[in-house]
């Protein structure tokens, strides 16, 4: 596995391969089209969430952050959002709850979810927002404190 027929070089393309043989090309292009679709999905559970901000969604990734209610109002502290999400993407990841990532768009500090496993769900997706505020909040309360 490690080696490929020329034994020299690595066998990458055993997965892929591998892959195929299982579930065919349809299978792979319905794997990718659920993925986009679930990101789509959370995309738009982040614009509905009152405490969410969307920012993108290209394929199976969605970007938003946490957004307390009283920085809404467009006295918006860049600065302390950014380290509001940097502080809540820890604990996120901490909680073992869910796992995203970050990405920095124009100099704003988001959250980055890539949905690339075919375990998940609708429902995964749907809880996400809320878990993401519930932590937010939290993170918030002790930064101001």
């Amino acid at each position: 596995m490690d080696y490929g027929p020329q034994n020299s070089r690595g066998f990458r393309a055993l997965k892929v391969w591998l892959g195929l043989q299982q579930v065919g090309r349809r299978g792979c292009v319905q794997m990718i089209g659920d993925d986009i679709a679930l990101a789509r999905r959370l995309h738009r559970r982040a614009e509905e969430h009152p405490e969410l901000e969307a920012f993108t969604q290209d394929l199976s990734i969605s970007t938003f952050r946490y957004l307390p209610p009283d920085l809404r109002a467009g006295g918006e502290d860049e600065d302390y959002l950014n380290q509001l999400n940097q502080a809540l993407l820890e604990r996120l990841q901490r909680s073992g709850e869910a796992f995203v990532s970050n990405a920095v768009i124009g100099g704003t500090y988001v959250l980055r979810a890539c949905i690339v496993n075919f375990h998940t769900e609708e429902a995964d997706v749907d809880a996400l927002p809320e878990i993401v505020a519930r932590l937010g909040r939290t993170v918030d309360a002790e930064l101001r404190a």
